[in-house]
C-alpha cells in the first residue's frame, strides 16, 4: 500500500505518517516512512511517503503509483497530484492557506473546486473533508486536523489498516492526556466522510 501525505508545516503531517506507520506495524506489515521534500517549520511544504505490505524495499513512492493521496491543504494536494495512480483515492482537507507573498501580490490561489476538477482527470474517488467545520461543531482543538483526516481516510474502506490498530497507535502517540480528544476527532472524521460521500463538482 502506497500512501502519500501532503500539507504544510504545523498541520501534523509527520505525526500522521508516524500513526500510519505504527498502525501498519501493529497489523503485521513491513513499513517504510520517509519525509522527502520540504521543511516541517510552520508554513513550509511537507510531503511524506508511507509504504507498507508483506515486503517493502524502498521508502519512496514513484510518480503515478500512490494508492491514496491524503492532503491537509488544497494547494498542496495539487502539488502532489502527480503521485496518485489512475483511479486511486484522494482525500483533501478543504482548508486553504495562501502564503503571505501570494496574498500581497494578488496571485490567484486554487479553490477546492479547482482541485476537484484537476483530480477528476485522474480518479472519481475524491473525498473533500471540511476539518474546520468538524472542529467548530465538536469544539475540538485545531491540532486535531490530522486525526480528523485519518478517520476520514479509514472510513473510505481503502486505507488497508484496521481501526483497532489506528486507535492503539493514537493512544501510544498521544498518551492519556490527549488520547480521548484525538480518538473523538478520528471518529468525527470518519462520520463526516460517511455522511458526505464522494465529492461532486
Amino acid at each position: 500500500m502506497n500512501i502519500l501525505l501532503s500539507g504544510v508545516g504545523g498541520q501534523g503531517i509527520l505525526t500522521l505518517a508516524e500513526l500510519l506507520g505504527d498502525a501498519a506495524i501493529l497489523d503485521g506489515y513491513e513499513v517504510r516512512v520517509s519525509e522527502v521534500h520540504g521543511m516541517a517549520q510552520r508554513g513550509g511544504q511537507v510531503v511524506c511517503h508511507v509504504r507498507f505490505g508483506k515486503n517493502v524495499y524502498s521508502p519512496l513512492i514513484i510518480e503515478g503509483a500512490s494508492d491514496m493521496l491524503i492532503s491537509l491543504e488544497v494547494l498542496e494536494s495539487l502539488r502532489a497530484a502527480r503521485y496518485l495512480k489512475h483511479e486511486g483515492v484522494v482525500i483533501i482537507n478543504s482548508l486553504e492557506l495562501p502564503p503571505p507573498l501570494a496574498i500581497i501580490k494578488g496571485i490567484k490561489y486554487p479553490s477546492i473546486n479547482d482541485a476537484i476538477k484537476e483530480f477528476m482527470k485522474i480518479t472519481k474517488k475524491i473525498y473533500v473533508i471540511n476539518s474546520m467545520e468538524i472542529i467548530k461543531r465538536n469544539r475540538l482543538p485545531a491540532a486535531t486536523i490530522n486525526t480528523i483526516i485519518l478517520g476520514s481516510a479509514w472510513a473510505t474502506g481503502e486505507l488497508g489498516l484496521s481501526r483497532d490498530s489506528l486507535i492503539k497507535a493514537m493512544i501510544r502517540r498521544f498518551g492519556e492526556k490527549w488520547k480521548d480528544i484525538n480518538i473523538k476527532a478520528f471518529e468525527e472524521g470518519a462520520k463526516y466522510l460517511s455522511e458526505t460521500g464522494v465529492a461532486k463538482v
